[in-house]
């Protein structure tokens, strides 16, 4: 009795929150729609310490989305539709954590508990080496060649945005042991370098094979197949790679390798 109690009142709570969200147009209907299946599924699967984690992740996303977000579009670089997140994304950088949290729950095997926590890690690194270091001073570089890109522009990197995307790793990872996921020092650290390999290989697709475009109304390369309401033209990469799916794989294979690092040195 007392379990569903603290169902009924986390279910409260997320519903207010989802009204929040909506308000302060952080996802869209359909995107909020979605969060809510995910939030009671991370919670039923890893309790309220797991969800505190995703909280966080959204938090995080959410700030330095919209910090200095008038600069960012002044510089044509803002994200689309005002940083209003859709389902797509919601499924994109949920996937991997829901997976890893839901195979934990069905085998109790703490690695992938492990693989949990990394995904929101990835998740969060990737939207502060995204959001912070589209503010650098110095243009990006491609991370395959450290030639000077255009900002913006799929692969490339920045010091600022690594250094902020480390920074957010590091606080959900050990923010975790705090929520009630309690690891060792090796662990924590075997965590942190597996979700920065995931932040590099998120890069290194995005050089690579992700669907490139350019836009001949604004003059600019754009992961957008359609910009200014016109059908862009595809320059590098596969149509089917965009950014969601580079997000879902970079968070998979970045968990993956945290789980494989565990095995082989812990």
């Amino acid at each position: 009795m007392l379990i569903d109690s603290q169902y009924l009142i986390f279910t409260a709570i997320i519903l207010i929150a989802s009204i929040i969200v909506l308000k302060l147009k952080i996802l869209d209907f359909i995107g909020t729609i979605s969060s809510i299946f995910m939030g009671n599924l991370i919670y039923i699967v890893t309790g309220i310490g797991g969800f505190i984690l995703v909280v966080e992740f959204f938090v995080i996303g959410f700030i330095c989305t919209r910090f200095r977000f008038k600069q960012k579009r002044r510089k044509g670089i803002a994200q689309e539709k005002g940083g209003i997140r859709s389902w797509q994304n919601v499924v994109a950088n949920g996937f991997a954590f829901s997976l890893f949290g839901t195979i934990y729950y069905l085998t109790n095997n703490e690695l992938f508990l492990v693989g949990f926590i990394t995904a929101i890690a990835i998740a969060t690194g990737d939207t502060l080496a995204t959001e912070i270091g589209l503010l650098s001073s110095k243009k990006p570089r491609l991370i395959t060649n450290f030639n000077e890109v255009e900002t913006g522009k799929s692969g490339g990197i920045t010091v600022l945005g690594s250094l902020a995307s480390i920074l957010g790793i590091m606080i959900i990872i050990i923010s975790s042991s705090i929520n009630g996921f309690s690891f060792n020092m090796n662990i924590i650290i075997l965590s942190i370098f597996g979700a920065i390999f995931g932040t590099f290989i998120d890069s290194i697709i995005g050089a690579t094979i992700q669907a490139q475009y350019f836009c001949d109304k604004c003059n600019k390369f754009t992961e957008l197949s359609i910009h200014h309401e016109q059908q862009n033209k595809l320059i590098k990469g596969y149509s089917f790679i965009d950014n969601n799916i580079v997000n879902l794989l970079s968070t998979l294979s970045g968990s993956i390798i945290s789980i494989l690092l565990i095995i082989v040195f812990y």
